[in-house]
């Protein structure tokens, strides 16, 4: 048997019996035979989905998946600013196989953290996921995090991926280390440099080496600019960049514009999944998205949006194209429910990638119950698969029975060029609960 890390031992024990078992049993050992004091909640969130789906060739598939999504925070262990975290998942079919088996599951995050009183010292250990510069993953490791004084700080990170490779199944790194200093003054500046390295074998055999920079900086009152980019040192080019600018002249308006840019094989160097594989994307492309929106409130309840959006490719396939999107929305039953209606069209080098899309809701919300109802349509310039036109809509209906109790659910209909009926009926059971319990401090 060859060695396996502890994430793919969790990754493939996992099912939503044993989920809800563990947590169940670890919990309360947490606290069994001592006299901490601790403020404990639990979540639990479990989905019956039942869909059948008609595909183009007239093949018809029904499943009937049963989810479990299953979360649990205890707050201030002993008294002390230490806290335990817990995220995972369970699938199990009750009909046909909608995934790789009958079963999966995932812990998503398990671990311990302690927060400094005055806030300028931060450690994690476990799994957690991690956003730090160029850092956003998750993995089973350690992260410390301290800031002085005058406003320099540090962040370290180290232990092993928490990513699986779609294409080969096995982990795509064998560890993986980094930090960032900074400096920052709270509501003003913060400005930061980072390195990130994961042992392993990805593009051309290389391990994955990222160096990043990141800014966010409030010019004046209502005027606030960021920038984040990260090199990729492996393939020796920029991974991404991204710089934006928002400005909230009033209570009235909020405008954002900014330029992004990607290169494939820069951002996604460990290829995780398929879809950034030759032929299916060129990794030599790169991506350039220049963007702007504006929100204006301009009666009370209601507010216009007008978003643009030019995306350019060096690549002919898929080439450029521009989208521009007008939507208005309403607020109503004192802020609690909101409709709308928006429209985008889509201008594109290419006739397959021109569409017009529309698309309108609402939600209403008397008491403890709720009701929302969403439709969507998106019209091809040109057909694909025989059809020019794809339709989704989404009615759902909730329940609030006890404080810590809701029922809800929903039924989904959508007809497509891939589907050409696609029935989706889901039912949700949410609990949350909260307590303290006593003890010596």
């Amino acid at each position: 048997m060859g060695h396996r890390t502890i994430g793919e031992i969790l990754r493939k024990s996992l099912s939503p019996a044993c989920l809800a078992v563990a947590v169940s049993l670890f919990l309360p050992a947490l606290f069994a035979g001592t006299a901490l004091a601790a403020d404990l909640s639990l979540s639990s969130k479990t989905y019956g989905l039942l869909y059948q789906r008609e595909l183009a060739g007239g093949q018809k598939d029904r499943y009937a998946p049963l989810y479990e999504y299953l979360s649990a925070d205890a707050a201030n262990l002993g008294g002390k600013p230490l806290s335990f975290h817990f995220y995972g998942w369970g699938r199990v079919d009750l009909g046909d196989d909608s995934g790789s088996g009958s079963t999966s599951g995932e812990v998503g995050s398990l671990y311990f953290e302690y927060l400094h009183p005055e806030g300028n010292a931060q450690a994690k250990l476990g799994r957690f996921f991690l956003t730090e510069g160029a850092a956003m993953e998750i993995i089973d490791g350690a992260f410390v995090k301290a800031t002085t004084p005058i406003g320099l700080g540090v962040s370290l990170y180290g232990g092993i991926p928490v990513e699986y490779s779609i294409l080969n199944n096995t982990s795509a790194g064998d560890s993986l280390f980094g930090g960032r200093v900074f400096f920052v003054r709270a509501g003003f500046v913060e400005i930061g440099a980072s390195y990130l390295k994961e042992n392993g074998s990805f593009q051309e055999g290389k391990d994955r080496e990222l160096v990043g920079g990141d800014l966010w900086l409030r010019v004046a009152k209502g005027v606030e600019l960021t920038g984040q980019a990260t090199y990729n040192r492996s393939v020796s080019e920029m991974a991404s960049q991204r710089y934006a600018v928002r400005i909230v002249p009033g209570s009235t308006f909020d405008i954002s514009a900014g330029y992004e840019s990607y290169t494939y094989k820069g951002l996604f160097q460990p290829a995780l999944n398929p879809a950034f594989v030759f032929p299916s994307v060129n990794p030599d492309d790169k991506v350039q998205t220049i963007f702007g929106i504006v929100d204006w409130a301009f009666v009370p309840g209601w507010t216009l949006e007008v978003a643009g959006k030019n995306i350019r490719h060096d690549q002919s396939n898929p080439g450029d194209a521009n989208r521009g999107e007008v939507a208005l929305r309403y607020s109503y039953n004192d802020k609690k429910d909101t409709a709308g209606l928006s429209a985008a069209f889509v201008s594109a080098d290419r006739t397959e990638n021109e569409y017009q899309e529309y698309r309108g809701f609402a939600t209403y919300s008397p008491a403890k119950l709720r009701l929302a109802l969403d439709a969507l349509t998106q019209r091809y310039k040109q057909e694909i698969n025989g059809e020019k036109n794809q339709y989704q809509v989404v009615a759902t209906a909730g329940y609030q029975v006890l404080a810590s109790l809701q029922l809800s659910g929903n039924l989904t209909y959508t007809q497509s060029p891939n589907f050409q009926e696609d029935w989706a009926g889901l039912i949700r059971v949410t609990y949350d609960f909260a307590t303290s319990t006593g003890g010596k401090k």
